[in-house]
């Protein structure tokens, strides 16, 4: 009986703790309970739920700006909670979509005897970003990798696979890595690319006119599954084979394209003024030594010309208008294109000639087009479309004097064919429809007319490109070295303004004469090697192969005192201020730098070149940085008296006046005191003209007369690269 009763109890005892703990199963925590009460204001949008969230939380928080606005979820479930620590909970809850549901977490605190939501799940929200399938999850939720820039995401799909378009550009939102919304992209084929302005936020197509976009787009291109990430706004200008996928508002936010090396229709350069070398002009005037046609594609407008004849394009009140003879022809706001007839050129007649009959300009092969300014409707814009060999048979004989020889001509083109094929994908000149400009700021087009010769180079090596793996080399070149030249990553910076910056493996500092010698890092070494004037080096037939200059203290001091400031502004991370004993800061320069007292290289490249340079003067100390900074600012320009020119000497005897910059940073400084240590004048010797990276155009014609091929004087100046054609194979 006794046991009876035992068995009974113990029994009742089991059947009461199942009971109590199903009930504490059911009944929700204190902290599931404040996630519930949460949830529930949040979906029928009550801003009650504002007093359970923790005092850090914005309430525009993107977790609760999504709810709000786009309200995608519909119902919820509290899954279960965990403690994290001592009065922290993390309480997880699945949320229902229209279709699928989600799992996220919710941080809950205790606070003066209160639950608090502490954190809300993430959220990222993406304009643009290119979905890929993976299907590697069983079951409904799959894995999709997104493509956004240079960045890629794996996350996963709770929605039905068929709101996936793989491989369109779509507008997503991730929540705790799982897509709650998904809206591809409005794909629009664009005909050509014109211009593509990141600032101005739109593209120009040839047909469709102006289209606008949120300014910062990626770029892509997709062959058959496989993603490549070009750029932002990167090799846009020229493109015939273009889509640009919008959003329902019409605004462009992402592009693919094909993945080519040259548009169809070849360079696109920037005809600048020659009178102030700017980039508008206040109007245009062209002729043809054949018939020629001026017409816009936008409400299309055509009138064809005789050869010879002489039209002028101005800015009007209704965009631009087209003149023949002083009389008004058309007007249109859209882009004119002037084309020849039957193989014609075309010239630019200079405006201030009181005749026109004569051009001022060599004639363009190619289109010229007309278009105006973004910011300035009085300026127009003028750009020459041609083929990129024809566009190389100006640029040679532009950039490396024909006396240099065949051989050394075809060195030439292969580094300027590089260097603008390389200009496909920059930005720089897109928001102007053009991919580079007619002067030294890009590569010298058209200043000299076509030489038989110059053709028969580019011709001889139609379509040879540098090449460092996969990769378009960075063809730097110059005009003539010391006798070594620089390694790129001690000349120049990076975007983030790191100096010494990122070494180019082929761009390095090397002896350019049949010898070998130490590095030229070292100050006393460096000296010995620019004072020896009979060095066999490939550049001596270079008038800058070696040269000196001397200036007396107080014009230096004016030389300083201009140019210090405007390289400071221009380029502020390096044009620094001592402050204390030996910290260097940025800091405005002093309108008075006082006296000159010193000057010191503090750091010498590889190759020898000045990468730092300390100014002491009697209110402060200076430390200028990279080479073109240092030649800027020790300009040999006499600002005291314009009739006293500095003179330059120079290797062959020659002596150059007032010499606008610097011949280069190849160079140490003497300088001359009295007996009471005050300076009187300072000389500064060196060797070489320009920035002393890549191939030297002096040193290209030394190898030449030594019976160097084009090849091998390629290689020696970018060793470890090769030749190939970009018309052959999938180039």
């Amino acid at each position: 009986m006794k046991k009876i009763r035992f068995s009974h109890i113990l029994i009742s005892i089991v059947l009461i703790a199942t009971v109590l703990l199903a009930v504490f199963m059911l009944y929700p925590s204190p902290p599931e309970r404040a996630v519930k009460q949460f949830l529930d204001y949040l979906l029928t949008a009550d801003k009650r739920l504002y007093n359970l969230l923790e005092r850090h939380i914005d309430k525009a928080h993107p977790f609760l700006k999504l709810a709000f606005e786009q309200a995608p979820f519909k119902n919820f479930k509290i899954a279960e909670s965990k403690s994290i620590a001592k009065g922290v909970y993390r309480v997880r809850a699945l949320l229902c979509l229209e279709q699928g549901c989600i799992s996220v977490p919710f941080t809950v605190a205790q606070t003066n005897g209160k639950w608090y939501i502490q954190y809300l799940p993430s959220v990222i929200h993406f304009s643009a970003a290119i979905p890929v399938m993976e299907n590697r999850s069983s079951g409904r939720s799959t894995e999709v990798l997104l493509y956004v820039a240079q960045d890629r995401l794996l996350c996963t799909n709770p929605l039905p696979p068929d709101r996936i378009q793989n491989l369109t550009p779509s507008e997503i939102i991730l929540v705790e890595n799982q897509i709650v919304y998904i809206n591809p992209l409005k794909p629009v084929k664009l005909s050509k690319v014109l211009a593509a302005s990141r600032l101005g936020r739109y593209i120009e197509d040839a047909r469709l006119g102006r289209i606008p976009t949120t300014g910062d787009i990626p770029v892509y291109s997709i062959k058959d599954t496989s993603i490549s990430y070009q750029g932002i706004m990167s090799g846009l200008v020229g493109r015939t084979d273009s889509t640009l996928f919008c959003d329902n508002d019409g605004i462009g936010r992402t592009i693919i394209t094909q993945d080519q090396l040259i548009p169809r229709d070849g360079i696109r350069v920037l005809i600048k003024n020659k009178e102030d070398n700017g980039v508008l002009h206040s109007q245009i005037s062209i002729t043809c030594n054949a018939d020629f046609t001026a017409q816009t594609l936008i409400q299309p407008v055509s009138h064809t010309f005789k050869a010879g004849e002489v039209i002028t394009l101005k800015p009007d009140a209704e965009g631009m208008a087209l003149y023949l003879n002083g009389r008004k022809l058309a007007s249109s706001p859209n882009r004119w294109y002037i084309r020849p007839m039957e193989g014609g050129r075309l010239s630019i007649l200079d405006n201030h000639r009181s005749s026109r009959k004569k051009s001022s300009s060599i004639p363009y092969r190619g289109t010229l087009e007309v278009a105006l300014d973004d910011n300035n409707n009085d300026g127009l814009i003028v750009v020459n479309e041609l083929s990129l060999e024809e566009y190389l048979y100006t640029v040679v004989p532009s950039e490396m004097p024909i006396k240099f020889g065949l051989e050394a001509l075809k060195v030439q083109a292969i580094a300027s064919r590089s260097y603008a094929i390389r200009c496909f994908k920059s930005e720089g000149y897109a928001p102007f429809g053009a991919h580079v400009d007619d002067s030294t700021a890009s590569q010298v087009y058209n200043s000299i007319a076509e030489q038989p010769i110059a053709v028969q180079a580019v011709d001889e090596t139609r379509g040879l490109v540098g090449f460092f793996g996969d990769q378009v080399i960075d063809a730097r070149f110059f005009s003539t070295s010391c006798g070594y030249t620089a390694n790129f990553h001690e000349v120049w910076s990076d975007k983030n303004n790191r100096f010494p910056s990122q070494e180019v493996p082929y761009l390095i500092a090397k002896p350019q004469f049949p010898s070998n010698i130490p590095d030229l890092h070292n100050e006393e070494n460096f000296r010995a090697f620019i004072n020896q004037k009979d060095l066999d080096g490939y550049d001596r037939f270079s008038p800058f192969f070696r040269w000196s200059v001397t200036m007396k203290r107080k014009e230096l001091e004016a030389s300083i005192q201009r140019n210090l400031p405007l390289v400071q502004r221009s380029e502020p991370a390096f044009v620094l201020t001592r402050k204390g004993e030996s910290e260097f800061v940025q800091q405005e320069i002093p309108q008075d730098i006082g006296e000159l007292q010193n000057l010191v290289v503090t750091r010498r490249g590889q190759g020898g070149n000045m990468m730092e340079l300390e100014i002491t003067t009697t209110h402060g100390v200076f430390k200028v940085i990279k080479e073109y900074n240092i030649r800027k600012v020790l300009q040999p320009v006499n600002y005291l008296d314009s009739n006293r020119p500095i003179k330059l000497y120079c290797y062959d005897g020659s002596v150059r006046d007032n010499f606008p910059i610097l011949p280069s940073a190849f160079a140490y400084i003497d300088i001359h005191r009295n007996s009471e240590g005050t300076i009187e004048e300072i000389t500064i010797s060196g060797g070489g003209y320009g920035h002393g990276v890549g191939m030297s155009q002096y040193g290209t014609y030394g190898l030449s007369l030594l019976g160097y091929s084009f090849e091998q004087i390629f290689q020696h100046f970018y060793p470890g690269c090769q030749l190939k054609n970009i018309y052959e194979g999938r180039f």
